[in-house]
């Protein structure tokens, strides 16, 4: 699907930010009592939040995209194609 390593690797870097991102609006918008049913989630995502809660959820979700963020610099260093 990708022409390069670097591109996947870029691609997996940006997909871990937009999920952490997305974990970390649903767990301060939670805190602050500003969820509303109005939120579209994916019903992937949604998964986490049935089975584990609210916040465990979310804390879950950040840091399986910290690990796929982790994952995504590390490929990038390692070839050394910056």
């Amino acid at each position: 699907m990708f022409k390069s390593k670097k591109t996947e690797s870029i691609a997996e870097i940006l997909f871990g930010l937009l999920w952490f991102g997305m974990a970390s609006l649903v767990l301060v918008l939670y805190s602050t009592n500003s969820l509303s049913s109005g939120i579209p989630v994916p019903k992937i995502f949604m998964l986490f939040y049935d089975i584990l809660g609210i916040i465990p959820g979310s804390i879950v979700q950040m840091c399986i995209s910290s690990i796929l963020i982790g994952h995504g610099i590390y490929s990038l260093v390692r070839k050394k194609k910056f």
